[in-house]
């Protein structure tokens, strides 16, 4: 199964490192030109520029922008400047998100509103802001990167699993109201990836190995397999499948 993107470009909400950039990676190893938005940090900038000299050597074409999230202007606004240098959005993935663990009776109203800003309304607004191309062309994928913990509980973040549930609701919406216009949405839903926030969360590399040891594949997840599904999502390999989701978690959430 080969899967082309050639002449088809695609914006990757929180694409710098983890699981966005290697979604990146997936679009234009497979012909897509491909943009992404990061927070503007050392690590951010870094990982964008390792990714435009990798684009660079393949000739595809990329953009990326200092654009927070939570930034709706500012994601409008590079939209706009992605569809006056390519012609066309072809789809969406929605990548950003933070958690760390916080007890429920500690979390304030004003980090609760916070999360909830950076896990669920920065996917509306990420949405919103491509829907009228989407329309316009009458074809679009969007993919939303949610967390196994809607249906686990989590480990400790209600705030963060109940954002992450929102985008369940999310994605069901925009499928009953957009699907009539070509455009599907699905989420993908990971547990413990072996990213720099897992390794940030579980420095110790014996405590990964545990973690590791509860999967039932006995594997931490990598970027690349939420990458893969991803991409699939996206590609029309999967143009009749949406309102849909996949847990890509090595079969511990319902298995554990």
């Amino acid at each position: 199964m080969q899967i082309d993107f050639n002449d088809k470009s695609y914006l990757v909400v929180g694409g710098a490192r983890g699981i966005g950039a290697e979604v990146c990676r997936r679009i234009a190893r497979s012909g897509g030109n491909v943009a992404w938005t990061h927070l503007g940090n050392d690590a951010d900038l870094k990982g964008t520029a390792e990714l435009q000299a990798e684009f660079k050597e393949l000739g595809v074409a990329c953009a990326a922008k200092a654009v927070d999230c939570t930034d709706n202007p500012g994601t409008v606004q590079f939209c706009r400047e992605l569809v006056a240098n390519w012609k066309i959005i072809s789809g969406l993935v929605f990548c950003a998100g933070f958690t760390s663990p916080k007890p429920f009776l500690e979390i304030s109203p004003d980090e609760w509103r916070k999360l909830v800003e950076i896990n669920l309304s920065g996917a509306f607004y990420a949405a919103r802001a491509v829907m009228p191309y989407f329309k316009a062309e009458k074809n679009g994928a969007i993919v939303l990167i949610g967390s196994a913990a809607v249906a686990t509980g989590g480990g400790g973040r209600a705030d963060y699993v109940s954002a992450k549930a929102g985008l369940e609701g999310l994605s069901r919406a925009i499928t009953k109201e957009f699907a009539p216009f070509g455009i599907r949405c699905n989420i993908i839903h990971p547990s413990l990836i072996d990213t720099d926030l897992l390794r940030q969360r579980h420095s110790d590399p014996e405590k990964r190995k545990q973690l590791a040891a509860e999967v039932p594949l006995r594997r931490l997840g990598r970027p690349e397999d939420i990458a893969y599904a991803a991409v699939f999502l996206l590609s029309d390999y999967a143009s009749y499948i949406t309102g849909q989701s996949l847990y890509v978690d090595g079969g511990r959430t319902f298995c554990k």
